[in-house]
């Protein structure tokens, strides 16, 4: 069946972190702009790795550099990179651009 869609239209992903070394956590919601709605598919069938990857990637990062608009714009390209990887994409065929839509660190 084909679902349609394609855009950034998808549910946000919801993750919730330890930031590295700092006993602060960080609460980020995300879209994915794709280049096609094949895309949002092959993501949604291996989630649990897209998942593991992201929290692998986000735990990583330090507060200080999050806290900076350069520090997000960072991690949102780190984040497109990590995905394109997995899905053996370049940002025009697979993940163009990711979206936050929440950024809280506490």
């Amino acid at each position: 069946a084909n679902e349609g869609g394609g855009g950034a239209a998808a549910e946000p992903l919801r993750f919730v972190v330890n930031l590295a070394g700092s006993g602060r956590i960080l609460q980020v919601d995300m879209v994915f702009e794709v280049a096609h709605a094949e895309v949002d598919g092959t993501l949604k069938a291996i989630r649990p790795k897209v998942q593991h990857k992201l929290i692998i990637l986000l735990s990583s990062e330090q507060p200080e550099q999050l806290l900076t608009l350069e520090g997000k714009k960072a991690l949102a390209e780190s984040i497109r990179d990590v995905l394109n990887k997995l899905l053996d994409e370049t940002p025009k065929s697979g993940v163009k651009e990711v979206l936050f839509t929440n950024f809280i660190i506490q």
